[in-house]
């Protein structure tokens, strides 16, 4: 049986923080959440990355529309987090199986393999977590790339469809971050104004997916992908997907 990906252990990872429930969160106004793009690193050298799907050799048609949910920055497909294991969002345009495996690699910047993941599942179209495993820990202030391959036939390898980016890890030594105690819209607000994408999605993906899920983290969650122009990726659905072993 397939087991729901929970988020929530990442985002006490991501905030730094245990989740304490006694103080109230501050409010957030989703019209107005806005995301303050950092420069990417100088040091990031080629490739740049690839945020949408690009299918070799135009095969697997069904998903060239697979995409990163990360934004686009001088032309590089980059952001933060402040999390030792941090989550990486997608976005599935069409419904996988076990026979469309995928798979998720992460290296330093001197292509040293950190971390290599097959995940074959069944999961419908909408957008996907795969939050890193423990065994993995991104060290600060070091650029690390990330590629996701999926494989329409896994008979003919050249038949995939992938997307790749840049993710570094920055200290968590500002506030409003170490003031927080729970995890809430406000938190996520503050998260994408000091430019740190990846918490501030995780924060919002993880409010969506409560017993009674988060109203305002649905609105900011489509609002942030709006604004980097993944239109079709803030209109779909949440999946239960692919936590990393």
């Amino acid at each position: 049986m397939q087991s729901q990906l929970n988020v929530f252990p990442a985002l006490m990872v991501v905030t730094g923080l245990a989740l304490m429930a006694p103080s109230p969160p501050a409010t957030a106004n989703p019209s107005t959440v806005l995301y303050n793009a950092p420069p990417p690193p100088s040091d990031i050298g080629a490739p740049t990355g690839r945020r949408d799907g690009g299918a070799s050799r135009g095969s697997c048609p069904e998903y060239v529309d697979l995409a990163a949910l990360v934004p686009i920055t001088d032309g590089t497909v980059w952001a933060q987090t402040t999390a030792a294991q941090p989550t990486l969002w997608f976005y599935l345009p069409t419904a996988i199986t076990p026979e469309q495996p995928m798979e998720l690699v992460l290296q330093t910047a001197t292509d040293e393999m950190l971390y290599m993941k097959t995940v074959t599942t069944d999961v419908e179209a909408g957008n996907i977590a795969i939050a890193l495993p423990e065994t993995v820990t991104l060290p600060i202030g070091e650029p690390h790339y990330w590629t996701l391959a999926l494989y329409c036939d896994p008979e003919q390898p050249a038949s995939s469809v992938f997307v790749s980016g840049t993710i570094e890890r920055v200290a968590a030594d500002v506030e409003p971050l170490l003031a927080a105690t729970i995890p809430s819209p406000a938190l996520a607000q503050d998260y994408a104004s000091l430019g740190v994408w990846h918490d501030a999605l995780t924060v919002l993906g993880a409010l969506q997916q409560t017993d009674v899920p988060d109203t305002e983290a649905q609105v900011m969650w489509s609002t942030l992908l709006e604004q980097i122009g993944l239109e079709a990726a803030a209109a779909a659905p949440l999946q239960p997907c692919c936590e990393a072993k």
